[in-house]
């Protein structure tokens, strides 16, 4: 009710004053003008949309990949442990790396494991690859249930959305949170898909108008990233994302 009067009032407002406005100019395009900004503000509370906040960053703990016991390719464990430790789930990136599903980095008839069915390859020393948002969401579910939501596919700003309302994301991205172009095809027992040894997974822990603040599980906190280099990543990786509701 406060959104529906909320809009209400700002409508009478907006109309009273193009009202106004013609009515000592004479023109029409003074209308025209207001009825863009509007509509998208008729839509954002229709949908409940929150405005987001210019900026916020999240005091999530940092784990360290590489600290011992070491998992050399297990940045995607460690990400998660990092967002399982905010929410109060104390599980170390080692558990999670001992209870996620696996595959071989190579069959025996020469296919290659597919990230999309589980973690490539080894996980601790190498070689391997990594997991992708299906595998990683599977385990988190066995932490706190239909609390994690996998946001994959969803637009960018959802995901900042869930930062500014004090929800830190998984997400996958490369290693040098910018678009690369090493990429390979692997013939998988699921189909022929498109990998790079690149892939690096990050939480995102904050943002303002020019950045994305990531915990990094190379072992740094609030990493700051140029926002427009980081979309682009995370949108060449298949935009995968994971969030653990409260």
């Amino acid at each position: 009710m406060k959104k529906l009067f909320l809009f209400v009032m700002i409508l009478v407002i907006l109309l009273f004053g193009a009202k106004t406005i013609i009515a000592v100019r004479g023109d029409q395009s003074a209308l025209e003008a207001l009825k863009a900004p509007l509509k998208t503000l008729e839509a954002a509370i229709q949908k409940g949309d929150p405005i987001l906040p210019k900026s916020r960053l999240l005091n999530v703990p940092l784990i360290n990949q590489m600290d011992q016991p070491r998992l050399y390719n297990g940045c995607e464990v460690t990400s998660l442990a990092m967002i399982l430790n905010y929410h109060g789930v104390m599980v170390t990136k080692n558990e999670l790396a001992e209870k996620i599903k696996t595959v071989p980095l190579t069959y025996q008839n020469g296919q290659k494991g597919n990230p999309n069915n589980g973690f490539v390859g080894n996980m601790a020393k190498g070689p391997g690859l990594g997991a992708y948002n299906g595998p990683v969401y599977e385990l988190a579910k066995k932490y706190v249930g239909d609390k994690a939501v996998n946001l994959t596919n969803s637009p960018f700003t959802d995901i900042l959305k869930k930062v500014s309302q004090g929800l830190p994301v998984w997400i996958i991205t490369t290693t040098h949170l910018a678009p690369v172009t090493e990429f390979e095809q692997w013939d998988t027992p699921q189909g022929k898909i498109k990998i790079t040894f690149s892939m690096h997974s990050v939480a995102i822990t904050g943002y303002d108008e020019n950045y994305i603040y990531v915990n990094d599980p190379y072992g740094v906190k609030n990493r700051k990233c140029d926002r427009q280099s980081f979309i682009k990543a995370w949108e060449q990786m298949g935009k995968q994302a994971i969030v653990i509701e409260k």
